[in-house]
């Protein structure tokens, strides 16, 4: 009977810790937004159709092992995946910083490696063939980018 209060105190104040855990960005850290990657996936090239240049490097940036290392249980090689994609982040802030020849060897490096090492399995559930749509969609926008080197 003496621990109820305790416990029950306990109760209130574990939702508060979960919910203030969960809201990276509400305390100002930076966390990826599929979102941003979709759109780019989805768009014609870099810099049209809601597909900010600035937004989609920073949340290739943002990409870390937990969202590669899915595919690496079907057989795809998820540490090139994450390679690429960080190069292809790369690319995209030499960009920005006015530095186009820097850009083209980290776009070169982004290419090579995700058409060497990177392949979608047939046997892929469709969830992840679907998350994969997305990277390979933003892959073939950083093949297309002009950088006037």
């Amino acid at each position: 009977m003496r621990w109820y209060p305790a416990y029950f105190l306990c109760l209130l104040a574990a939702p508060a810790v979960a919910q203030d855990e969960m809201n990276f960005a509400d305390r100002g850290e930076r966390v990826l937004d599929m979102a941003v990657l979709e759109r780019c996936a989805g768009a014609e090239k870099i810099g049209v159709d809601g597909c900010d240049a600035a937004d989609l490097a920073e949340n290739l940036g943002l990409i870390s092992g937990s969202e590669i290392r899915p595919f690496g249980k079907f057989g795809m090689e998820s540490f090139a995946m994450l390679t690429s994609l960080r190069y292809a982040a790369s690319s995209l802030f030499f960009l920005a910083e006015g530095e186009p020849c820097y850009a083209e060897e980290e776009r070169g490096a982004a290419v090579e490696i995700w058409s060497l090492w990177v392949e979608l399995p047939p046997d892929i559930p469709q969830v992840m063939a679907e998350k994969y749509a997305v990277f390979d969609g933003v892959m073939d926008k950083i093949v297309t980018l002009e950088l006037g080197c």
